[in-house]
């Protein structure tokens, strides 16, 4: 292997490691709030997605199986935290609507997230950080397509 394949190697590595550091990190914060970390990230979800967020928009973006995510939906709705109901037009898709109590759940986290964030990467010019979040995102996409190209040979 070459230089830089070892390079290349190296980062597609530190990928993993990264998130769960993060997560648990992440993790930590979420957990101070007195919910889970996957009711912690349905809530946020479901608050930047906006009202009536699709449940199926939902889990895509926290990365899960749609069906996987009704279980956490049950707890964040027994909490108090959000509501479902059907989409209109569509019986057999659900939408998510975050109550008062999800609402404010939902700045707190977001405000302790920023935090740590901040925390973890202040002394990273931003420059650095986009650049890494531009590579991030052009890994994603090309290994998505590659995917796509596999499955239509």
């Amino acid at each position: 292997m070459n230089a830089f394949d070892i390079t290349l190697f190296d980062f597609t590595v530190s990928i993993q490691p990264a998130r769960r550091a993060w997560n648990q990190a992440a993790g930590t914060v979420v957990a101070s709030s007195g919910v889970s970390m996957s009711v912690g990230v349905t809530v946020i979800l479901a608050f930047r997605l906006g009202e009536d967020a699709l449940q199926a928009t939902i889990a895509q973006e926290a990365g899960v199986n749609p069906a996987a995510m009704v279980r956490t939906l049950d707890q964040a709705e027994e909490a108090g935290l959000l509501r479902r109901h059907e989409a209109p037009g569509n019986r057999r898709g659900k939408v998510i609507r975050l109550l008062p109590k999800g609402e404010k759940l939902a700045h707190q986290l977001e405000a302790a997230l920023a935090t740590l964030r901040r925390e973890l990467l202040s002394d990273i010019p931003a420059h650095e950080i986009e650049t890494g979040m531009r590579v991030l995102r052009t890994l994603e996409a090309r290994s998505l397509a590659y995917m796509q190209d596999e499955r239509q040979k």
